[in-house]
């Protein structure tokens, strides 16, 4: 199953269209319970899109397509952040540590997210866990430029 497919299924309560009418810099949004989904972008970038939308639906942005205010820019923020730690969580980050990866964007491509994406669940992990975070075995060093610093403990 693809990435964004295993996002849908996770939230059947909503629907999702591909409408290849959408303008071509409009990714995607959700109006009611219904996800609206411009086919023409890349895998990475619909999985981020789907993201995105899924997390409007649980932070209840409402009506917020004009960015006219600092509360609809927050809420627009908090949407993405959702969005973005539905497709990069702490355990994530350390199959890609195990798998080799070694910068962002090989984490982006490992994950099938775009690096941007990547960068902004770092940040939104920078904030929620004040920079640290330890899993398991493993010493987790968000940064807040977006880079992340993965450690094993041998004991």
């Amino acid at each position: 199953m693809q990435v964004y497919e295993e996002l849908m299924s996770s939230f059947p309560e909503l629907k999702y269209k591909f409408d290849p009418l959408m303008p071509f810099n409009q990714k995607g949004m959700i109006y009611g319970s219904t996800v609206y989904l411009n086919p023409d972008q890349e895998y990475e970038e619909l999985n981020s899109t789907v993201a995105e939308e899924i997390g409007h639906y649980l932070t209840g942005s409402g009506d917020i397509i004009r960015q006219d205010s600092l509360e609809k820019r927050k809420q627009e923020q908090k949407a993405r952040d959702t969005g973005a730690a539905l497709l990069v969580t702490p355990g994530d980050i350390i199959e890609c540590f195990e798998s080799g990866c070694v910068s962002v964007w090989e984490c982006a491509d490992h994950l099938s997210i775009p690096e941007k994406t990547f960068k902004a669940a770092i940040k939104f992990y920078a904030r929620k866990y004040d920079g640290i975070k330890t899993e398991d075995k493993y010493i987790i060093i968000f940064n807040i430029n977006g880079t992340v610093s993965v450690f094993k403990s041998l004991y």
